[in-house]
């Protein structure tokens, strides 16, 4: 009897529990089976949707982050030339080490939320250096609206993050009840028609699986897929991490 393997990809799995609800509807015997199962299936499926959508979510965030941080960074050279212009054009003088103790490179090498606390202490330092006081004078409203876009980006981004790590989980506990649905199912149908292995099978109706053929169309194939390795197979969710975005 056809199982559900538990690595295979979500919509793998409700191509097989959808046939299994068509194939249950056609006997008087196995009609009851129908309200045991519909509700993992119905769950799986909007999991399932929703981790999608969180993904899909994800783009505007991360992309918009990824223009911010760039235009962050051109604020933060400016903010380094003027520093040297001050200085007289030398390359350790007093605004510059003020402003930039780690050089320039140590405020243009973080990425993601470690970019946005770096920039937050140059900020700060623009505030209570005395050799900064010009260059804030010329800068500080430039940098501040530079500043201000980055962060909401990246909390736009952390906010997205955790969405799908929420998706993620809640798909990862639905295909977790659906497969202990699908085998209850397959238990109760071996005591229907026991020793009748061929009405047992009309049950389970093996799910298409798409591979792309070598002139890049898909065929649809009803082969095993005890190899399917489930594109779409959701892990438990992870903490937040920070994003590189360079």
């Amino acid at each position: 009897m056809r199982t559900i393997n538990p690595a295979a990809a979500s919509d793998t799995m409700l191509s097989s529990g959808s046939n299994h609800l068509i194939a249950l509807s056609q006997t008087e015997e196995t009609k009851p089976l129908i309200s045991a199962f519909q509700p993992a299936h119905d769950e799986l499926e909007a999991a399932a949707t929703a981790r999608v959508h969180a993904e899909k979510a994800m783009g505007v965030p991360r992309i918009t982050g990824r223009f911010l941080e760039k235009a962050l960074e051109r604020v933060i050279r400016e903010m380094a030339l003027l520093a040297h212009t001050a200085d007289n054009n030398t390359t350790t003088g007093p605004t510059f080490k003020a402003l930039f103790p780690n050089g320039l490179d140590g405020e243009l090498s973080p990425v993601g939320a470690a970019q946005l606390t770096s920039a937050k202490n140059l900020r700060a330092r623009l505030d209570s250096q005395p050799a900064a006081a010009k260059i804030k004078a010329q800068l500080m409203d430039k940098f501040d609206e530079a500043l201000s876009a980055f962060k909401s980006a990246v909390e736009g981004r952390q906010t997205a993050e955790n969405t799908l790590n929420l998706a993620r989980a809640a798909e990862f506990g639905a295909r977790e009840r659906f497969v202990k649905a699908y085998d209850s199912n397959i238990g109760a149908i071996r005591q229907l028609f026991p020793r009748d292995r061929d009405q047992q099978d009309l049950y389970f109706d093996e799910a298409p699986t798409r591979r792309s053929s070598s002139d890049g169309k898909s065929d649809d194939k009803s082969d095993d897929k005890s190899n399917d390795k489930g594109g779409d197979t959701p892990t438990p969710p992870k903490p937040s991490t920070d994003p590189t975005t360079k």
